[in-house]
């Protein structure tokens, strides 16, 4: 029975050990022409590499029945849950605890210079359970907010490993427990753990990666604003509400005032500091619910769900004052910036080029004014009246 029990404990490590290989090649591979490697890629690497050095260093231990004074396995465990723990923390933009988690690793690794085999395994257990049961949470809040499957499969592998370890410290109150049997059930829960691991960090990268590209392709580069394609898809919904409610939906069209001529004079890095200064003033100005984005060039829109003109002159005023009293600075030099705005409104249903067209016409009135200013475009009924002076 125990022969046979060493020896699936052997083959399930030596493929645990393959698969760890395989996965850590996938990963590297998928990931060597990337410009910006993923966040916590590197902790987890080493993870791999700790966690396959543990359960080789066990499987040898296992076979050969030798005996030591310093449990290298268990030391290894805990260094390699601390790593994965670590990179599931930079993965999640998470500061905080990762030097008292560190503390907690180092006591509990120097402890096998000082504790008897029992005790040295309850700390073993309960530090590695601290770590998976953390990083479990961690793994699933992330995946909750951010709609990722890949963090969720690395929470489960966090619970999975939680459950090895209780099954763990049952054998070490053998009282009614089949001690052979716990401890299968633990290293059986433990390789599924690592695997789950394994394919859950690979699939987060890779829905990461998915996302970003949405967002390259939804939103412009210098700005961090929305483009054309992302406008659209932004006001898919709030132009089906409003033409489902008869709502007023109202737009402010803005161009940056000679724009090309500061281009000419300081260059295009100049011209490209004015883009920010503006859209970083939209952000400031324009409520939450409002819809920002780089029209084209050197025009801005603005989409204002549930407002009316005067809402969206009065916001174009604000905007246009900010930016005139502010400036910027290019060669220790001031530089003043103006803009011109124009504001259109529809109410209930209205399609986006019709909204566009509508505050683009006011925009053009505004430059033909002079520039620097904010012009509108009204549509209101005509009424005729009967001519009587002819008769």
């Amino acid at each position: 029975m125990q022969s046979s029990f060493t020896d699936t404990i052997l083959f399930a490590h030596y493929g645990l050990a393959s698969a760890l290989v395989c996965a850590q090649l996938i990963v590297l591979y998928a990931l060597s022409n990337a410009a910006r490697p993923p966040a916590g890629l590197g902790f987890y690497s080493v993870y791999f590499m700790t966690a396959l050095l543990a359960w080789i260093a066990f499987t040898v231990a296992e076979v050969a029945s030798l005996s030591v004074a310093v449990n290298v396995p268990a030391v290894a465990a805990m260094i390699s849950s601390y790593l994965l723990l670590l990179a599931i923390m930079q993965r999640s933009d998470m500061h905080r605890g990762r030097y008292a988690m560190g503390l907690g690793c180092t006591g509990a690794c120097l402890a096998v210079f000082f504790l008897e085999p029992a005790p040295m395994l309850q700390v073993y257990a309960a530090t590695t359970t601290l770590f998976w049961m953390a990083l479990a949470a961690i793994s699933g809040t992330r995946g909750w907010r951010s709609h990722n499957a890949g963090d969720g499969i690395v929470a489960v592998g966090g619970l999975a490993m939680s459950a090895a370890m209780l099954a763990f410290v049952l054998t070490m109150f053998p009282a009614g427990v089949d001690s052979a049997t716990a401890t299968g059930a633990a290293h059986a829960l433990q390789s599924g753990a690592h695997a789950l691991v394994g394919i859950g960090f690979l699939a987060s990268i890779l829905v990461d990666q998915r996302q970003q590209l949405l967002r390259l392709t939804t939103l412009d580069p210098l700005t961090r604003l929305l483009n054309r394609r992302g406008l659209e898809k932004a006001l898919h919904v709030t132009l089906a509400s409003a033409d489902r409610h008869d709502q007023p939906t109202a737009a402010v069209m803005l161009n940056v005032d000679h724009l090309q001529r500061l281009n000419d004079h300081f260059g295009a890095d100049t011209g490209d500091k004015v883009l920010q200064q503006v859209s970083q003033c939209l952000e400031v100005e324009c409520r939450a619910s409002d819809v920002l984005s780089r029209y084209d060039g050197d025009t801005f829109l603005v989409i204002l769900p549930n407002s009316d003109l005067a809402a969206a002159r009065k916001l174009a005023e604000r905007i246009r004052n900010r930016l005139a009293d502010a400036s910027l600075q290019v060669d220790d030099q001031p530089l003043t910036v103006t803009v011109s705005l124009g504001v259109a409104e529809a109410l209930g249903a209205v399609s986006l080029d019709r909204l566009c067209k509508d505050a683009g016409l006011a925009l053009q009135l505004a430059k033909r004014g002079g520039r620097n200013r904010v012009a509108a475009v009204e549509h209101r009924p005509i009424q005729l009246s009967g001519n009587t002076a002819g008769r």
